[in-house]
This record gives structure tokens, C-alpha cells and sequence, in this order.
């Protein structure tokens, strides 16, 4: 299980080896697409918070939403003809569903049949938000890594002087 910071970590290292390997300079918007991307699909959090739907790793984290994410960012970008920055979008949720494949129960890859695929196993029909105790428990341990990670990053970016906090 990978939180708001593993994932923007995850798609920001992505980033950093189209960069060295493709000879691609990544502009600013790119960067920007990539990160949204990355953390875009746990945009079903909220809708399970607004509208109780209960169900997350499914529709938003699927190859139809990243079909879809596509589609509107290019759309979008087309009318101001950066149409090609709109390749970062799904990259970045790729990343994201990688990196929650990792984990079980994992995703539902091919929503709406309701498998849900992780890199060890294929397992039908199993409820995510259950909250045992020791699945509660393994969140709160994730979710401190996550919070480390966030923390060494944006101390990286500070010392490397790609983030400044002063005005």
C-alpha cells in the first residue's frame, strides 16, 4: 500500500528516467501532468467521502480511466496546442497503478469485472475498506513511511535549491 507522497515520489522518479534515458527535457506543465497523474486516481477518496460509494482501487484505478484521463487532458490541452504534454497524464497513473499492485488485494486493472489484480495474485470480489485491527495497523505503518518519504523529498528539493520557502 503506497500513499499521496509514494505515489508523487513513484511518478516523479519515472519522470527522472524518461529525463536521463530519452534525452527529453521535461517542461514545467510535463512535470506538472506527470505529479496530477500520479496522484489522480485516490480521487475516488473523495468521491467515497462526498457520495459514501465505499469502493476504492476500482473504476479510477482501471485501464479505462487511464483511457479516459487521456482523452479529456489532450482535449483540454488541444486548444491551447500542448496536446503533447497530455502524454504525462496517464505515465503518471501508471505509476500510481504499479505501485498499488504491489500491495494486496491490489487494483481492479480491468474494471468493471471485479478481480482485483497485484503482482503475486489475482483474487475475485474482495472488499477493500474493511478495517481490521491489523489492517488498521498495517495503514498506520504505511502511512508513516509515507509521511518519511514526503519528508526526505521535499528536503531534497529544498537543499538541492529546486524548492525555496523564502519570498
Amino acid at each position: 500500500m503506497v500513499f499521496a507522497f509514494g505515489h508523487l515520489i513513484g511518478a516523479w522518479l519515472v519522470g527522472l528516467v524518461i529525463e536521463k534515458f530519452s534525452k527529453i527535457k521535461i517542461t514545467n506543465l510535463g512535470w506538472g501532468l506527470l505529479l496530477f497523474g500520479g496522484a489522480l486516481p485516490d480521487i475516488d477518496f473523495l468521491f467515497n467521502l462526498v457520495f459514501g460509494f465505499g469502493y476504492h482501487r476500482s473504476l479510477t484505478h482501471s485501464l479505462i480511466f487511464v483511457i479516459i484521463a487521456y482523452l479529456i487532458i489532450y482535449l483540454v490541452l488541444k486548444r491551447f496546442k500542448l496536446e503533447k504534454e497530455a502524454i504525462f497524464v496517464p505515465i503518471g497513473i501508471l505509476v500510481h497503478l504499479s505501485l498499488d499492485m504491489i500491495g494486496y488485494p491490489g487494483i481492479m486493472l480491468f474494471w468493471p469485472l471485479d478481480y482485483f489484480v497485484h503482482f503475486f495474485d489475482i483474487n475475485k470480489g474482495i472488499t477493500l475498506l474493511g478495517l481490521a485491527e491489523e489492517n488498521l495497523l498495517r495503514k498506520v505503518k504505511y502511512l508513516i513511511v509515507d509521511t518519511v518519504l514526503g519528508a526526505i523529498w521535499i528536503g531534497y528539493l529544498y537543499y538541492s535549491r529546486k524548492l525555496n520557502f523564502e519570498r
